[in-house]
């Protein structure tokens, strides 16, 4: 049996794009990279809270971190759309990791201060946010419009999990050294994205006929108009910042939590973490043989509603052994909503706007966690982070249900399968 039957027939629908060599390239760089990514987040989290225990600037270095990703990702996406995604995606990520190094030396040795350390998160999101949205409207082009739909779920998949299991080892690093080796990992899977980008032998188009700068404006506006014509990406958008704001949020508070709630320091923020990465592990399984846009509307809507009762139970628990399952609970059904929620953004945008729909939705994914934990953070700071994140998640389950009905209305649409 060769590779490419054996994979399609582990795999089921993944296996059709993991068979293509460059998705399997991108693949290996792709999982190494979100891990390193969210890992650093931790590391930064962990270095933040040593500095100036306050959940307020937990809030903002998320701030720092993600909100250049917002601002710049319109651009990206044009960028990637007019100059080649390929090509914007592994010239980013050399500039990311260069700029990680700098951070990861004087972490380690020790003459990291706050001021540089928000002016370094700050460019570390700029970069991102030119590399990420270039790098996945790459996906099109490495597995064929056939089977776009398995390569998301794999990609989204992935990319979620990273969000758990990252800062599991960024954890265990932050335990046995300093948060410095989280920093580390990051700059060492840049490297690595940029390497398997580089290994890729696929070259995206790129366009012409305009001058720089006119055309970039000309397509960022009309990247803008077509997502606003279309009601369904509308709805996913909202769905997008109702996750990242109300219930992705909670993840960058766990440094709180497990010293001021549950006192069990970096030990405890590891566990934390571990029992988030069991249940996304769990449900990234289910998601990966699934592979498929029909039902995932009332998965996204079922899921986000579980998300939202689950983090109500964690805040409520003061029992640190009850918290851990409640949490992997979360973790799980909040990845189930985010991949359902990307994957049918990915699907129903038109092949020449992908890249552009993806820098909005990269948008939304990271400006939402940036302004949730700030206001999350804020709120905690003065009536405490339990019952911050009770009002969170009770928000969050209004709003979902809120937008329930419009989504099932469009499901036929926004399920509908590329051909």
């Amino acid at each position: 049996m060769n590779i490419r039957d054996g994979l399609v027939g582990m795999f089921s629908g993944v296996g059709r794009a993991l068979s293509h060599k460059n998705y399997r390239f991108y693949a290996m760089g792709h999982i190494a990279h979100v891990h390193g990514w969210w890992g650093n987040r931790m590391g930064i989290g962990w270095l933040t809270w040593q500095l100036t225990e306050s959940a307020t600037w937990l809030g903002i270095m998320t701030m720092a971190s993600m909100i250049p990703v917002t601002v710049i990702s319109p651009l990206a996406g044009a960028i990637a759309d007019r100059y080649g995604q390929r090509r914007t995606a592994m010239t980013a990520a050399l500039c990311g990791s260069a700029i990680t190094w700098v951070m990861c030396g004087l972490v380690i040795s020790g003459h990291i201060n706050l001021p540089v350390l928000v002016g370094l998160t700050i460019l570390q999101g700029t970069v991102f946010g030119l590399e990420f949205p270039a790098r996945q409207a790459l996906i099109p082009q490495l597995v064929g419009r056939p089977n776009i739909p398995a390569a998301i779920a794999f990609n989204s998949t992935s990319f979620n999990v990273g969000t758990f299991v990252g800062p599991v080892i960024a954890g265990f690093l932050i335990s046995k050294f300093n948060p410095g080796a989280a920093v580390m990992l990051y700059a060492c899977t840049t490297l690595w994205m940029a390497f398997m980008l580089f290994s890729i032998d696929v070259e995206s188009p790129v366009r012409s006929g305009t001058s720089a700068i006119a055309g970039l404006i000309g397509d960022i506006r009309e990247g803008f108009r077509y997502a606003w014509e279309e009601k369904a990406l509308i709805l996913l958008f909202l769905v997008t910042f109702t996750q990242g704001f109300f219930l992705r949020s909670y993840a960058d508070l766990l440094p709180g939590f497990a010293d001021n709630v549950f006192g069990r320091g970096a030990q405890g923020l590891g566990a934390l973490n571990a029992a988030a990465g069991i249940g996304a592990l769990f449900v990234s399984l289910w998601m990966m043989a699934r592979s498929r846009t029909v039902g995932l509307v009332r998965l996204m809507i079922i899921s986000g509603l579980v998300t939202g009762f689950a983090l109500i139970g964690f805040a409520f628990t003061p029992v640190f052994n009850l918290a851990l399952p409640i949490l992997a609970v979360a973790a799980g059904a909040l990845l189930a909503a985010q991949v359902a929620s990307y994957s049918l953004i990915q699907t129903i945008s038109r092949n020449d706007m992908r890249a552009r729909v993806i820098s909005i939705n990269v948008s939304l994914i990271m400006g939402g966690p940036a302004l949730g934990v700030f206001a999350i953070g804020w709120l905690a700071d003065r009536i405490g982070l339990s019952a911050a994140e009770i009002c969170a998640g009770t928000a969050a389950i209004v709003l979902v249900v809120a937008m329930a009905p419009g989504l099932m209305r469009r499901r036929a649409v926004i399920e509908a399968e590329p051909s």
